[in-house]
């Protein structure tokens, strides 16, 4: 049996008195131990999901089902046990160190008394550990950079231990290697622990490279479920992320801008598989060159002397930088 199932999920919130519906008819499941992204543009609907599978907000239709119980009819000491949530922006009081925090993982197990016992503390040092959080202990939450402070809520849901992790954008507001960082631990802790984690996110490029699944959403349309690669070779990203401005490449797996290509070039490449190509390519079509076969100008890329060639009716010229490439081939551009 899976362990989440949406069974005919309606979802969407209260707004000026009324009730807007933002997806319908969601049937989907979720297995142990698979990290999932749910991406989508804006608007279509993440957050929403998510919290309505955390069971922050009601839906309006159908059942969201985890280990087989309705989340919606449990109470809150047994949901606790079940789901684990870390949401954007999420704040900490000031004086709590860092396994203070994490500790609060343990409430649900704790009872009214809240003393820890040693199998209690034996799961917040792995969870510490897990996030590589060790010797953070005694530091103010407050003292921490804004990725160490992410990896402590994200050890708080460990220690919680529940099957199901949520976390609404947990990449946010995080520079590139913490970005990076956050979602190869999560990766991780998928694979390490089997619990299943969720997560809403922007970051379509990296989570690509580390989901074992994507939730697809399109506005008003649902959601298409895959690995990575299939939704790339069925042309679902190409379908959800259509854009005038760009346009995703298939080969890279990654989002091209669409310029005006105003200008023609012949190029001939030393190793067209190779860097010196390939960046060459990119820099042409950044400044208006369109590859053509017939242009009063024609491009040699040399990668075996480090230099690019330009020929033109006048003349021929070597430079030994794309930089300087790029600005003789505007001085010999007809009209440039």
């Amino acid at each position: 049996m899976p362990l989440l199932q949406l069974n005919q999920v309606t979802i969407g919130y209260r707004a000026h008195g009324k009730i807007r519906i933002v997806q319908s008819d969601l049937t989907l499941t979720a297995r142990e131990g698979e990290l999932i992204a749910l991406i989508g543009k804006n608007g279509c609907g993440k957050s929403t999901l998510l919290r309505s599978i955390a069971s922050l907000q009601p839906i309006w239709g159908g059942a969201i089902l985890l280990n087989g119980k309705d989340i919606h009819t449990l109470t809150p000491p047994k949901k606790a046990r079940l789901l684990s949530v870390v949401l954007t922006g999420q704040q900490s009081v000031a004086s709590f160190t860092v396994r203070e925090l994490i500790s609060i993982g343990r409430d649900p197990y704790t009872g009214w008394l809240g003393s820890l016992t040693g199998e209690d503390q034996r799961v917040i040092n792995r969870a510490i550990a897990m996030t590589y959080l060790e010797g953070f202990g005694e530091r103010n939450i407050h003292e921490l950079s804004d990725g160490e402070r992410q990896r402590v809520f994200i050890a708080r849901a460990l220690a919680q231990d529940t099957p199901l992790i949520l976390l609404d954008e947990p990449t946010s507001h995080l520079d590139l290697p913490n970005r990076i960082n956050i979602m190869l631990l999560l990766q991780k802790l998928a694979r390490e622990t089997g619990k299943t984690i969720f997560i809403s996110t922007h970051e379509l490029e990296t989570a690509m490279q580390v989901a074992d699944k994507l939730w697809l959403m399109e506005q008003g349309k649902g959601i298409t479920v895959g690995t990575p690669e299939d939704l790339v070779l069925n042309g679902s990203f190409d379908t959800v992320f259509r854009h005038p401005t760009y346009e995703f490449d298939k080969e890279y797996g990654s989002f091209v801008v669409q310029k005006q290509l105003d200008k023609s070039v012949v190029t001939k490449v030393h190793h067209p598989a190779g860097l010196m190509a390939r960046w060459t390519t990119k820099a042409l079509s950044r400044k208006g060159w369109r590859i053509t076969g017939d242009a009063p100008l024609h491009l040699y890329v040399d990668e075996e002397q480090n230099r690019w060639v330009i020929t033109s009716d006048e003349e021929q010229v070597v430079t030994h930088s794309i930089e300087e490439m790029l600005q003789r081939m505007a001085e010999l551009h007809p009209g440039g």
